[in-house]
């Protein structure tokens, strides 16, 4: 019988579960900026939407899958507000330390590039005005 308490633990996992508070109010304080532009705010507002909406893409009740779409939108949308925001501007909103909005930004960038290129390109050039 294995000791689930005597795990072996992951640094960078713990910080950027830790960092989810600070993620929340970020994305929240972003969201009241007036710096940032409308077209990223609304797409992270849709996001959000789509994740509580029972129509998916991928069905919720698929294992695994059936939440990966929505973890990965978010963080298409999260990727998408912070670019446009700037680095300046999340690292002023931001209370935690600099090495872990890196892990949370790093753990963001590669989520967002899931999303398959085609649709990245669409959604990209529709965020800019065409």
């Amino acid at each position: 019988m294995t000791n689930l308490s005597a795990r072996a633990s992951n640094p960078a996992v713990d910080k950027a579960i830790a960092a989810i508070p600070n993620l929340t109010k970020l994305g929240y304080r972003l969201m009241r900026d007036p710096r940032v532009p409308v077209k990223q705010k609304a797409f992270l507002g849709a996001a959000l939407a789509y994740m509580v909406s029972p129509v998916d893409i991928i069905p919720d009740f698929i294992p695994f899958l059936g939440r990966v779409d929505d973890l990965v939108i978010l963080a298409f949308a999260l990727n998408a507000m912070f670019d446009a925001a700037g680095e300046a501007l999340v690292h002023e909103h931001w209370d935690g330390t600099g090495d872990v909005l890196e892990i949370v930004s790093g753990v963001i960038e590669w989520g967002a590039s899931l999303v398959p290129w085609p649709v990245r390109r669409t959604i990209k050039r529709f965020l800019r005005g065409f």
